[in-house]
């Protein structure tokens, strides 16, 4: 799966990173099948994680960090917890979580604040992405080019459908991209911390749920991008965290994956 790294401008293309129409509606996004749970990183200012994503719209422009989003099903997310008592509860995770883009549209932010994990007596928080799971855009009191229900039909209908080939379904891109989101989602955001580099995070991620129903390729793919990046941390020093360079190489994947995607509805 070693591919030739897409340039900036070719992405820009392919996306419409910075072309443009300010204010317009952004793209709406796919979200990528966990799988099975997807476990978030809680503290006092509550639970987060990373989901990720990839384009559904390829005319439209790029999200801007910070793009808030709203799911287009509420039954596509769904919220595990674990209570103080050991008992698992499952609800519609829409109406507990946010969702804003982090790192365009590669991976969107979804967040539950501290008093509703308090509310709900959860001493852990989990998430399951359903297929065909899809975000919608929230739109702007200004938005100049707001998305049309035809944009819309076609996005979240036929060409989510295709992206499931690409996403969802077990194969080496679409479990190393699960795969290696498992561990950026289980390392720290602000900092590094000596354990990070030790082993743990690749473990876990080979015993997350995912990994279980995964094609051999797509965990060996994984498996190569963890170590890679331990050398590049730790050896080499070209990056500064095990995180910062598994996001890295993540959102590469999902720009190849999806020009691939892009290139089969003809649409590239």
């Amino acid at each position: 799966m070693y591919r030739t790294i897409v340039s900036l401008p070719i992405l820009a293309a392919a996306f419409g990173i910075g072309i443009g129409a300010a204010q317009a509606a952004p793209q709406v996004l796919g979200i990528v099948a966990s799988n099975g749970k997807l476990p978030l990183l809680c503290d006092v200012q509550g639970c987060r994680g990373d989901l990720s994503t990839f384009c559904l719209q390829q005319p439209r422009s790029n999200p801007q960090p910070g793009q808030q989003y709203v799911l287009a099903d509420s039954r596509s997310l769904t919220l595990v917890g674990t209570n103080s008592k050991g008992e698992t509860i499952r609800l519609p995770a829409a109406p507990y979580m946010s969702f804003a883009t982090e790192r365009g549209f590669t991976a969107v932010e979804v967040s539950m604040p501290a008093e509703l994990v308090a509310k709900l007596g959860l001493t852990s928080v989990a998430i399951e992405v359903a297929r065909d799971a899809s975000l919608v855009p929230v739109a702007a009191a200004n938005d100049a080019n707001p998305q049309s229900q035809e944009e819309l039909s076609v996005a979240l209908g036929a060409h989510r459908q295709q992206g499931e080939k690409f996403f969802d379904e077990s194969g080496q891109a679409g479990d190393a991209i699960r795969l290696t989101n498992v561990m950026i989602n289980a390392l720290p955001m602000n900092q590094r911390q000596p354990s990070d580099t030790d082993g743990h995070i690749l473990d876990a991620a080979l015993r997350a749920d995912a990994a279980q129903v995964a094609d051999p390729a797509g965990v060996a793919l994984a498996r190569e991008y963890y170590d890679s990046c331990l050398i590049k941390t730790d050896v080499t020093h070209h990056v500064d965290s095990l995180r910062s360079c598994l996001e890295g190489t993540h959102d590469r994947l999902v720009s190849n994956t999806n020009i691939d995607f892009w290139r089969s509805l003809n649409s590239y």
